[in-house]
């Protein structure tokens, strides 16, 4: 049996931040576990990879502003080529946005580049789109995230760092000393024992939970990507579009369309296939905002998960109820966009920092019940 101070489970983006940050802070014993072959298999693969730090929640949009300037400038030796390519990004809000909206363009490092749009220059940005142009705004910094070069580049600092990155290594199950959570065993059999545990692992967070005790609800949601059939027409440059009105987004992607229609179903995660009538949903929607690629064939399609609890805010820190336990879950399609900042407060609570400022409160677990001390 071996021993660790801290085990990660889960190899996506979330855990690899946590492990990046940890490494940053000298952390010793720290082993990361993906069950997968390769890491960041599911839902860091399946992303849209689009940079919004407007998410609607002020303590979401903290952490996403955070990783936007990681992106931007990244540190030295993390990444060989840009993370960002800041193309910009098109919103349209709903009249109900507008308080946070405002809120939000202030708390962001150069606000002046976010204006409104009037008709003539949304039609210039993207000449596709043909809906409504009220409450059109250009956020001039954001766009489009290279996910694999973000990934490597945690993995990469976490290595350097000391942590131990193991794939094909599946927790059946948890240790226990007394009323402390302490470790887990694998499907092979083996068992590690360590200081702290943190689960990481996206969809099936909500299983592992209920494996180790603990009375968090976790929910696995399904959301379908398409990509249209090339079209000379797109511009590889326009600028990413996002209605919130309509719940849909697009960008140019491989000569066609990238298009989400936003959709929402519950499903298991092991179970999380393309539904039937999925493309036909998000072509029904694309003929209301940008109708030029209605009449394009599907090239692509894919579904993948975002997880959520009750009140749908992310959990980062430790468990209410279990001792040892702690949570980098339920980021709600966010972990990408905001995996500096998660991993950042992940990595305070697992070092024992006890962070109490409003975002962490905000994330922190044991909003639901509290009890116990860590």
């Amino acid at each position: 049996m071996s021993e660790q101070n801290i085990l990660i489970i889960g190899g996506g983006i979330a855990g690899a931040a946590t492990a990046w940050h940890l490494a940053q802070r000298g952390a010793a014993g720290v082993t990361l576990l993906e069950r997968e072959h390769s890491l960041g298999a599911h839902a860091t693969s399946q992303n849209a990879a689009i940079l919004r730090t407007f998410t609607g929640d002020l303590a979401t949009s903290a952490l996403a502003h955070e990783t936007a300037e990681l992106l931007a400038s990244p540190p030295t030796g993390f990444t060989e080529v840009p993370l960002l390519d800041p193309k910009g990004l098109i919103l349209r809000l709903r009249p109900e946005d507008m308080d946070k909206f405002f809120a939000w363009r202030e708390s962001k490092a150069h606000p002046e580049r976010v204006r409104a749009l009037d008709a003539d220059e949304l039609s210039r940005r993207f000449p596709f789109y043909s809906g409504p142009v009220e409450d059109a705004w250009y956020v001039e910094d954001e766009g489009e995230i290279d996910v694999a070069a973000l990934l490597e580049g945690y993995l990469r600092g976490a290595r350097k760092g000391g942590v131990e990155i193991r794939t094909d290594a599946e927790v059946e199950g948890f240790l226990r000393d007394g009323d402390r959570l302490s470790g887990v065993q694998l499907s092979n059999g083996e068992e590690i024992k360590a200081r702290r545990v943190a689960i990481s692992a996206g969809g099936w967070a909500g299983a592992l939970a209920k494996m180790a005790g603990s009375k968090l609800h976790l929910e696995p949601r399904r959301r379908h990507l398409m990509v249209s059939s090339e079209d000379k027409e797109i511009d590889p440059r326009w600028p990413i579009i996002w209605s919130h009105p309509e719940g849909f987004y697009a960008r140019p992607e491989s000569g066609g369309m990238l298009m989400c229609a936003c959709d929402e179903s519950l499903i298991s995660p092991d179970e999380c296939t393309v539904e039937t009538g999925a493309a036909e949903r998000i072509a029904l929607k694309a003929a209301e905002l940008i109708p030029a690629v209605t009449d394009s064939e599907c090239a692509h399609i894919w579904s993948g998960m975002r997880t959520f609890t009750r009140d749908e805010n992310f959990l980062i820190g430790p468990d209410p109820d279990i001792l040892g336990l702690q949570w980098i879950a339920a980021l709600g399609g966010h972990g990408v966009t905001c995996s500096s900042g998660l991993g950042r407060l992940a990595a305070a609570h697992l070092l024992g920092d006890k962070p109490d400022d409003a975002v962490s409160r905000a994330l922190d677990p044991r909003r639901f019940t509290v009890t116990q001390t860590v």
